[in-house]
């Protein structure tokens, strides 16, 4: 067992030593913050702290782990081993020239993302604010490779120490934005689409739309037969998000109270499990919020536990109170739409942190890897270069034992359009990240 000593004993710091050693190392360890006991132990020890002694491994702490407040911190950047890392200093005697719990801290509970910023026109915190990105370190997990270089330092010291390292896994993810195309709008909607049609001369809509409605052709984002067999063929059993909300600018799923649709999610509970993909204006709106799970619930006939935002539209703490509050055990919102990478620097879940509480919450965060919007819509890649920029990610996630979450839609899944050839990248995705 490791034992580590620290001056105080307080929520954060037991929840982010629990995530370094618990989670991402598998060690079991004990944190004390008697001197005595900590002196007098024989087996491996760390002492996290300001002052050296001659005992165990020394890692030079600083403050926001003994804070209880969320105030604006005086973040440098220094490059250490290839990246850039938070909270240095220039203790020689500490095993590392910066506080890797402080800087995971910092990063993982995103308390940049609880001081005042400028959101984009959703709302969202935008990436070119995070420190990740102007670091150029957003494309990396610094959290678990920093994890990892403290095993690396403890096993120099005492190499007898054990460590159970979490296994890497791959979780497909769907977002069900549109379920189709064309079929079971309201009458108002589907003359709107064909005037819309009209005015911008799109005849190969038109005919599209009309045969799919008189039954002579298949809904194109009607792909669900085919993903069942993709992912039965892989063994994986993919999540799928359904956005089950009233009709809005930002929210335009199918009726949602049409029996067909109600058929379709339950048809995808069975060979997947279905979670809510809570609606843009629900994050305004906590009453919006209930009501979609609600419903979604009453066709599923159960509860509901999972669950992405639409937009990817993060509000903290709020957003994730909310959810707590109804039930959510698990999300999967924590990503930019902008960019491939890691919005919390880590590549594994982890648990939410309350800052302004100062509690550790039951809700399990799980981070997103890589989305389809992201190669296709902002990065504008082809799909050689998508399917490059793929495997990339992957191999980054397995390199420290993560958990690679990708997300895509029923929508890029369809070969049509805009998203045609683009089942190939998902294919090849699927065999990269066995």
């Amino acid at each position: 067992m490791l034992l580590i000593y620290i001056p105080t004993i307080t929520n954060r710091a037991d929840y982010i030593f629990n995530l370094i050693f618990g989670e991402l190392l598998g060690a079991e360890f004990t944190l004390t913050d008697s001197p005595e006991d900590f002196l007098s132990f024989t087996g491996p020890k760390i002492n996290y702290s300001t002052d050296h002694v001659d005992e165990g491994i020394f890692f030079k702490s600083t403050g926001i782990l003994f804070e209880n407040i969320v105030i604006t911190q005086n973040i440098e950047t220094m490059e250490f081993e290839g990246s850039n890392v938070l909270f240095f200093h220039d203790d020689k005697k500490s095993a590392l020239p910066f506080d890797p719990f402080a800087a995971a801290f910092y990063l993982v509970t995103r308390y940049e993302e609880y001081l005042p910023f400028k959101p984009d026109k959703y709302g969202r915190f935008r990436i070119h604010d995070s420190i990740a990105y102007y670091a150029k370190f957003l494309h990396q997990p610094v959290i678990n490779i920093w994890a990892l270089r403290i095993r690396d330092i403890i096993l120099q010291h005492y190499p007898a120490q054990k460590f159970n390292l979490p296994q890497y896994r791959h979780i497909p993810t769907i977002d069900i934005d549109h379920a189709y195309a064309f079929k079971y709008r309201k009458i108002w909607r589907t003359f709107g689409s064909y005037w819309r049609s009209v005015v911008k001369q799109n005849w190969p809509d038109i005919v599209l739309r009309t045969e799919v409605l008189l039954g002579r052709k298949r809904d194109p984002y009607d792909n669900y037969s085919y993903l069942d067999k993709l992912h039965a063929s892989e063994s994986l059993k993919v999540l799928y998000f359904m956005l089950f909300a009233d009709y809005g600018r930002d929210d335009n799923n199918v009726t949602i109270t049409n029996s067909r649709f109600h058929d379709l999610v339950r048809t995808l509970d069975k060979t997947g499990t279905i979670g809510i993909h809570p609606s843009l204006s629900s994050n305004k709106h906590f009453s919006k919020l209930n009501t979609e799970i609600i419903r979604l619930s009453k066709v599923l006939h159960r509860s509901i536990h999972l669950s992405r935002q639409h937009f990817l539209k993060i509000n903290l703490p709020k957003t994730y109170r909310n959810l707590i509050e109804l039930g959510i055990t698990d999300d999967y919102s924590m990503g930019y739409a902008a960019s491939v990478g890691f919005r919390a620097s880590i590549a594994s879940p982890f648990n939410f942190f309350d800052l302004l509480t100062n509690f550790e919450t039951p809700l399990r965060i799980h981070p997103v890897s890589i989305m389809d919007v992201t190669l296709h819509d902002y990065y504008h890649l082809d799909r050689e270069r998508a399917i490059e920029k793929i495997r990339k990610t992957i191999g980054i996630v397995k390199s420290v034992n993560g958990e690679f979450v990708s997300l895509w839609h029923n929508e890029s899944l369809s070969d049509t359009g805009r998203w045609q050839g683009w089942r190939a990248v998902y294919e090849e995705m699927l065999v990269a990240a066995r």
